[in-house]
C-alpha cells in the first residue's frame, strides 16, 4: 500500500463541541467498563460535559491535552490524549477511546504514536503511563505495540460483571519511544496517515 492509499485523518484540540459525541460513545455500558472504571452507569451528556470541561479550559499550565481523531468527512472516530501531566516529574496518562464502528483500521495505533510525539517532543516529558483492564486484549495488543511495558498490577481493582479483574499498569520512557517510533511510523503510514490541525493534499 503507497502513502496515497493510506486512510488521511484529521486530529485536532478537543472541544466541548465534541461532548455530544463522546457522550453518544459512552452509552454502551460494555465499552464504558473498559474505558473508565469508574463509572458504572452511562453519564448523561451534562456529567461528561463537566467532567471534561476543566481539562478543556486548560490555562497557563494545562494538566490535561485532549484530541480528536476525525475522518474525511470530519466526523470523529477517536479521542485521545494526556491526562494529569505533571511538569516537574515529567510524566502523564494517555487515554484512549475509539468510536466501535472505527476499530480494527489502524486508528488506535496512530493516535497514539501522535499523542506520544507530543509527550515527548513537545511537552518534553520523561514517561507516560496508561493503564487497562486485565482481559482487555486489544489495549495490551495495542500498548504492546507502541512500546509501553508492563510496570504492575493493581490485583482484583477493577469489577465488572459480578467479578474482580485486575488492572494493568503499562509505561513507557522517552528513550523507548525514540528507539521504535521510526520503524513504527512507517508501519502506520502505509495504513493511516494522520495530520496535526488540517489535512494536506497529495500528490
Amino acid at each position: 500500500m503507497s502513502l496515497r492509499d493510506a486512510t488521511h485523518l484529521v486530529m485536532r484540540p478537543m472541544s466541548l463541541d465534541d461532548i455530544d459525541t463522546v457522550s453518544a460513545w459512552l452509552q454502551d455500558v460494555d465499552d464504558l467498563s473498559l474505558f473508565d472504571r469508574t463509572l458504572t452507569l452511562p453519564p448523561g451528556k451534562d456529567a461528561v460535559r463537566d467532567s471534561w470541561k476543566g481539562d478543556l479550559v486548560g490555562g497557563k499550565f494545562p494538566t490535561a491535552y485532549w484530541f480528536v481523531l476525525e475522518a474525511g468527512d470530519r466526523t470523529a472516530v477517536a479521542v485521545g490524549g494526556l491526562q494529569a501531566v505533571n511538569y516537574i516529574h515529567g510524566d502523564a496518562v494517555l487515554p484512549l477511546l475509539i468510536a466501535r464502528s472505527a476499530r480494527g483500521k489502524g486508528f488506535g495505533l496512530g493516535i497514539a504514536a501522535t499523542i506520544l510525539d507530543i509527550a515527548f517532543d513537545r511537552l518534553r516529558l520523561r514517561r507516560v503511563t496508561t493503564f487497562f483492564r486485565s482481559d482487555n486484549a486489544i489495549t495490551e495488543h495495542l500498548t504492546g505495540r507502541v512500546g509501553f511495558r508492563e510496570e504492575g498490577r493493581m490485583r482484583q481493582a477493577w469489577f465488572v460483571d459480578g467479578k474482580y479483574l485486575d488492572c494493568v499498569v503499562v509505561g513507557i520512557l522517552r528513550e523507548e519511544w525514540f528507539s521504535t517510533r521510526d520503524s513504527l511510523r512507517v508501519e502506520i503510514s502505509n495504513n493511516v496517515v494522520i495530520h496535526l490541525g488540517q489535512k494536506q493534499e497529495f500528490e
